[in-house]
């Protein structure tokens, strides 16, 4: 990969993981409070992910995958995991929350930055030799 290539997967990656890893601490210590529900069908599901324990599980996979996507061994494949949840977010906000697509597409614009690898992508769809 051309360093310019790789200097931009990696920027890409540390835009992506800031928000993953500062939204599991932020679960944890509480610095800033959730959104209040404003009455839509997107801010009643925040509060029952929030009020039901989901969201414990999230931010444990939110922090898991922030750190893998500043690894450059792991940074690939981490931005593969990452990237249904996050066109699963896209969903989310088009349809329910509409306030948050401006952020829903600019996060899934990083996380294509991170997995346009051709050559891993051509790898992993390859038939194997076997």
């Amino acid at each position: 990969m051309p360093p310019i290539q790789r200097r931009l997967q990696a920027i890409c990656a540390v835009l992506l993981s800031v928000p993953l890893i500062g939204s599991a601490a932020n679960h944890v210590f509480k610095w800033a409070k959730p959104p209040m529900s404003d009455g839509s069908r997107g801010a009643q599901m925040w509060e029952l992910i929030r009020d039901g324990g989901l969201m414990d599980w999230l931010a444990v996979g939110h922090l898991v995958l922030g750190i893998l996507l500043l690894v450059p061994r792991t940074r690939f494949a981490a931005g593969l995991m990452q990237l249904p949840i996050t066109i699963g977010i896209v969903a989310f906000n088009v349809t329910m929350f509409p306030r948050g697509i401006p952020l829903a597409i600019g996060m899934l614009v990083v996380n294509l930055g991170v997995v346009l690898k051709l050559r891993d992508l051509r790898r992993m769809l390859a038939p194997s030799a076997d």
